[in-house]
């Protein structure tokens, strides 16, 4: 009985070592991203050539800047931005820029800031670099291989310009600065005319007007009788003698010898 049983023992421990046991997948760790780098605090700061082309290709000249003396007074909102307005006032300055205020339509207000609003009659600042003689002495070196190849306009005359968007840090007010292309759209519009002369009034007076009683006249026109602007007759007259000349007075008056 014992045989038998060491039999059995010894066939059981022959079956469990013969048997493998199935492999045990362990659960994959999941793949960890690294941590999203904070996106850069905005720093204004002039954009280099390449980094100006790259954003605007065909607009705006980043070559430009190096005609600029101490950039770093320009914080660069902007690389390019192109905007249509009437020129108010055309200035030279000494650095050799010529400073443009540029009304602009009440759709781009935003374009302005406080500074504009207080300093600069609610217009835009444009600059157009390297125009003129420079004799501001920190400018000379930044100007002196810089040729101009963009028009002043005139004063009255609306225009289209492009050009990089910049806080002027030192006057606090917005700008396009420096202005890469100009174009004009129209033309000043012509002064108002004096209003002409009302119909049966006569003699004129030298600017075309209706002359009125009492209104010195030239020499020249000494006795002679017409109609003021009222309608009323007047005739051109010495009044005693006045050192200003002869003087229109109602027909009522006396009449010259």
């Amino acid at each position: 009985m014992a045989a038998v049983c060491a039999a059995l023992a010894a066939l059981a421990l022959a079956a469990c070592s013969s048997s493998t046991s199935p492999p045990v997948s362990l659960p994959s760790s999941p793949a960890v991203s690294p941590p999203a780098s904070a996106a850069p605090a905005p720093h204004h700061h002039p954009l280099t050539s390449a980094q100006a082309a790259a954003q605007n290709p065909g607009k705006c000249d980043p070559s430009l800047w190096r005609a600029i003396y101490h950039p770093s007074r320009l914080q660069v909102v902007a690389a390019c931005k192109t905007v249509t307005g009437t020129v108010e006032s055309v200035r030279s300055e000494p650095d050799g820029d010529v400073h443009l205020l540029l009304k602009l339509p009440a759709s781009r207000s935003g374009l302005l800031n406080d500074g504009n609003l207080s300093d600069t009659h609610g217009d835009l600042v444009a600059e157009i670099i390297c125009v003129g003689t420079t004799t501001q002495a920190d400018a000379e070196s930044a100007c002196a291989r810089h040729v101009n190849h963009i028009a002043v306009p005139a004063v009255g005359e609306r225009i289209r310009i492009s050009g990089t968007y910049v806080l002027d840090a030192v006057h606090g007010w917005m700008e396009i600065h420096p202005v890469s292309r100009l174009t004009v759209l129209s033309a000043a519009a012509p002064p108002p005319s004096a209003a002409p002369a009302p119909a049966g009034c006569h003699p004129h007076t030298p600017s075309g007007n209706c002359y009125e009683p009492g209104e010195f006249c030239p020499e020249a026109d000494a006795g002679i009788s017409g109609v003021a602007g009222d309608g009323e007759p007047i005739i051109c007259e010495d009044n005693n003698g006045l050192a200003l000349g002869a003087c229109l007075t109602r027909s009522s008056a006396r009449s010259t010898p």
